[in-house]
């Protein structure tokens, strides 16, 4: 950081002899950073300082060696020459400089805390102190700083809290980079975070019709099933089914959304008085997840049974002696139904 113009005294060569044949001139080799300057004192003696022309950059050449000749006049010439060795010390005039300047990173949501997130690194051309960078966040949302830190020394930056895509999928960060001078850079960092299938597919049921009667049509509505999975893409794709040889089907209403519906003629008496379905919803990550959900549907009763008797003809012998009140036959009947619908009145 030596400004052009600084002169360097070299001292002065010495001669015994006398008049022109002493010492007349210094010769400086050439170069284009420095100049030679002879001085003469009032007694004569000649000294030569050294003249910077230019400015010096220690980080393209860190040495300059110049060789001094001191002549006299004499027939012949004679010299003598000292070898000039200049170091250029460093100055703080290189600022750090990043490896990129956007890095981009992917990180998987179910990355454990510890891990290794991302790095970053600067470079700078100067030497000691100067080129000693410590790194920091210089705008990062509060959301983020919970959950990444940053090695002031090394530029690794690691996971703190948990990831979550469904929560935030991404994150942006300014890092700064700053060396032993006070000289800084800066460097983006865009944090892109990766689904993974780490959410069960849920249901919920609306109820529409149940408990169902026994006589319902088929295609009749009983329920609509919302199915809902927190993760993207093939991981959020769900399908859903039911087992069982039942009366029930499912169909797809729209996006996610199915109605359970009845499939053929219900029938409380020959079957059961209520049905325990099962739906399944199932994702289409690799493994797949599932999620269940249970309705019990119940059927009422209908009047669709009629009344049976025992015997279709009852054949009676009567002595024409009987008393009068007296019990000729019992005839019974039941009916399949039940509560008001299965009572048998006889006439």
């Amino acid at each position: 950081s030596t400004p052009p113009g600084t002169r360097f005294l070299l001292g002065s060569g010495r001669d015994p002899d006398i008049g022109v044949n002493s010492l007349q001139n210094y010769e400086l080799t050439p170069n284009p950073l420095f100049s030679l300057l002879v001085r003469e004192s009032p007694d004569g003696t000649k000294h030569a300082e050294l003249v910077l022309e230019k400015i010096l950059d220690r980080e393209k050449q860190r040495n300059h060696h110049l060789i001094l000749t001191a002549v006299d006049g004499g027939d012949p010439v004679r010299s003598g020459t000292v070898q000039i060795e200049i170091k250029v010390t460093d100055a703080n005039d290189n600022p750090p400089v990043f490896t990129k300047e956007i890095y981009k990173v992917q990180l998987l949501e179910n990355l454990p805390e510890g891990s290794l997130a991302f790095q970053v690194k600067a470079t700078d051309n100067d030497e000691g102190q100067n080129a000693e960078i410590t790194y920091s966040f210089s705008d990062i949302a509060d959301s983020a700083r919970r959950l990444f830190s940053l090695d002031a020394r090394t530029g690794d930056a690691k996971i703190t809290g948990p990831l979550d895509y469904e929560e935030r999928k991404y994150y942006e960060a300014t890092v700064e980079g700053k060396d032993g001078g006070g000289l800084t850079a800066h460097t983006k960092v865009h944090i892109e975070i990766l689904d993974v299938n780490d959410n069960a597919p849920t249901l919920s049921l609306l109820p529409i019709l149940n408990p169902i009667p026994e006589d319902s049509v088929p295609s009749t509505v009983v329920a609509v099933i919302n199915v809902r999975d927190r993760d993207s893409g093939e991981n959020g794709e769900v399908n859903c089914n039911m087992g069982g040889n039942l009366p029930f089907r499912l169909e797809t209403s729209s996006e996610n959304t199915y109605k359970l519906m009845i499939a053929r003629a219900l029938d409380r008496e020959k079957e059961v008085a209520f049905h325990e379905l099962v739906l399944r919803a199932m994702d289409g990550g690799d493994p797949a997840r599932t999620g269940t959900a249970r309705i019990r549907v119940t059927v009422l009763d209908a009047n669709d049974n009629a009344p049976v008797f025992s015997q279709a003809e009852y054949t009676v012998r009567v002595p024409e002696d009987v008393p009068v009140g007296s019990t000729l036959v019992t005839v019974t009947a039941t009916d399949a139904d039940e509560g008001l619908y299965g009572n048998v009145k006889y006439s």
